[in-house]
């Protein structure tokens, strides 16, 4: 049986249905966002500003637009300049909402899926936390050396003011029928774009039309590794026959076409995004090879199973994308 929210992300990518009923709520939903833009801009609403520059990397959509693989990217390469980098996070359907630092040893229930996977890849400070403008304070203080703020996935939490924003595009999927939420995938609309600082589109299809918009390609490693870390295998080592790719990511598709270019015959086992995974969602495929991502694996330190491969995604960033981030924020 389907979920509920697979069918509404039909509703937004495909044909649009029974999601018409919806209208009605997404008219609603424009109006209050508007509502509370204009209250921001009169400073009915107040905006604050924390001592050094922060950057957003956001999107304009729900669903997965590669935001994590691109904090994860810049973050690395603004510490190979000798940056000094905090990252903070909202920490999706972690059980708390007061700040509070990720470390690696972090519960994923406790700080969330993806902060825990940047602090994994990442050197650097990571912490979460329902409201962002505490949420950088308490970094700040406890690090005080940090030059650049990154906010992940922050987009439209306009308290926190903003020294530089990108916004980021799913290159395969765009922006669906181009209707607000719940009708279609527009957490706002798409003239939101013309503010950005940079548009990113993340593996075009082939219909690149927004202005300035910059392209960047996604990459697999070409090796998997093991979910404990320390075994590595090729793809072409993987034997075809009982392989099942697992994911609870908000784009499976987006992965399950990486793993076919990797010439892969697999079961596609989809879950919703973010979900806790559980012992008895393996045991089908206890005597099977498993592949799946590293947001997805970072939930699966728990589950007993000797032949779950882990599969790398990574972004290339033109050095001119952050040189001019860097001369804009001052740091350049």
């Amino acid at each position: 049986m389907r979920s509920v929210e697979s069918l509404i992300t039909d509703q937004h990518y495909k044909k649009l249905t029974w999601g018409v009923i919806l209208i009605p709520v997404s008219i609603i939903f424009y109006m209050l966002q508007s509502v509370r833009n204009f209250l921001y801009k009169i400073k009915v609403l107040n905006v604050k500003k924390i001592d050094i520059p922060v950057v957003i990397v956001g999107n304009i959509t729900v669903g997965g637009t590669g935001k994590t693989p691109f904090i994860i990217e810049l973050a690395n390469r603004l510490i190979q300049k000798k940056i000094k980098v905090g990252i903070v996070s909202r920490g999706y359907k972690s059980e708390y909402s007061n700040p509070r630092e990720v470390s690696i040893s972090s519960f994923y229930r406790d700080v969330g899926d993806e902060p825990l996977l940047i602090k994994t890849k990442v050197n650097c400070p990571v912490f979460v936390g329902k409201n962002r403008f505490l949420t950088a304070n308490h970094l700040i203080k406890r690090y005080p050396e940090t030059n650049i703020i990154l906010s992940d996935d922050g987009l439209q939490h306009y308290s926190l003011f903003r020294d530089y924003e990108f916004i980021l595009v799913d290159g395969l999927r765009y922006f669906g029928n181009e209707m607000m939420l719940p009708a279609g995938p527009l957490r706002e609309p798409l003239s939101r774009l013309k503010k950005a600082d940079a548009i990113i589109v993340n593996d075009d299809n082939g219909r690149l039309t927004i202005p300035k918009a910059k392209l960047i390609k996604s990459y697999c490693d070409d090796k998997l590794t093991s979910i404990s870390g320390k075994k590595h295998i090729n793809f072409s080592s993987i034997n075809n026959e009982g392989l099942v790719a697992i994911t609870a990511i908000a784009n499976p598709n987006k992965f399950f076409r990486t793993l076919k270019l990797k010439n892969l015959n697999f079961t596609q086992v989809v879950f919703d995004d973010h979900y806790n995974f559980r012992q008895s969602d393996f045991d089908a495929y206890e005597d099977m090879h498993i592949i799946m991502t590293e947001k997805d694996a970072i939930k699966c330190a728990h589950i007993k199973h000797s032949n779950i491969w882990v599969a790398s995604i990574s972004l290339n960033i033109e050095d001119d994308l952050i040189n001019n981030m860097l001369i804009k924020v001052g740091l350049n």
